[in-house]
């Protein structure tokens, strides 16, 4: 059984508990893209955007990204001194970027492509380049990339099956259409798998038939006084 999840800590146990050994378990990729974009501020600098960018680019290719940063880089340190032309050429070389990514964005949508993956030994040689200096990050990326080690293999192990999913995005946009966004919230806590349980078993009994006259109906009945 291959099974793709987020990083949620019960679902190890309850995997192993439910498949004991005959379980794959790949953690999602787009989920650790996720989580690595939330260690940072909003509000970051070149130099932080970069370093966030080359965590992304761990597992997917974000070589281009890195590239256009890289060229910001060195402009940015001549100006971080003065606040005032900084903040002016931050806000606007922020925008340059952003439509950058949007452009890639769209030329990947008409060529009807997906962000690629790395190879495994890329993956790695990109990580191991980012562990060499993880001391002079700030802790919750010291945090993640020690996660990242962690769970190298639960992280890497669609590469060893032909086909295997390295993401549960499909499962996900699915149930995100299928689904009102109300009723996902329901799914969310025991109580509410609980309720949804016991009403889909009254849907089935019976015990919810339409009743027999509309709420309107039983208005009229209760109306004194007619025009």
């Amino acid at each position: 059984m291959f099974i793709v999840t987020d990083f949620d800590n019960t679902y190890p146990g309850v995997l192993k508990e439910v498949f004991g050994d005959k379980l794959v378990h790949q953690y999602c990729l787009m989920h650790l893209n996720k989580l690595i974009v939330l260690d940072f501020s909003r509000k970051t600098t070149i130099e932080q955007e970069l370093l966030k960018y080359r965590m992304l680019n761990i597992f997917y290719n974000r070589e281009k990204e890195i590239k256009f940063l890289e060229k910001l880089l060195a402009e940015e340190l001549n100006l971080i001194s003065d606040e005032k032309k900084y903040l002016e050429w931050i806000k606007t070389t922020k925008k340059q970027f952003k439509k950058y990514r949007h452009e890639l964005k769209l030329e990947r949508r008409r060529n009807k492509e997906n962000l690629p993956h790395h190879s495994l030994e890329k993956a790695r040689k990109n990580f191991e380049d980012l562990m060499k200096n993880i001391r002079t990050y700030d802790e919750a990326i010291q945090k993640r990339l020690r996660m990242i080690n962690n769970h190298w293999l639960n992280l890497t192990v669609f590469h060893y099956i032909p086909g295997a999913p390295a993401t549960n995005n499909p499962i996900e946009s699915y149930f995100s259409k299928s689904l009102k966004t109300d009723n996902k919230k329901k799914f969310r806590t025991d109580t509410g798998i609980e309720n949804q349980i016991k009403l889909a078993e009254m849907k089935r009994a019976g015990k919810l038939a339409k009743p027999d006259k509309s709420l309107l109906e039983l208005f009229r009945i209760f109306t004194p006084f007619k025009v």
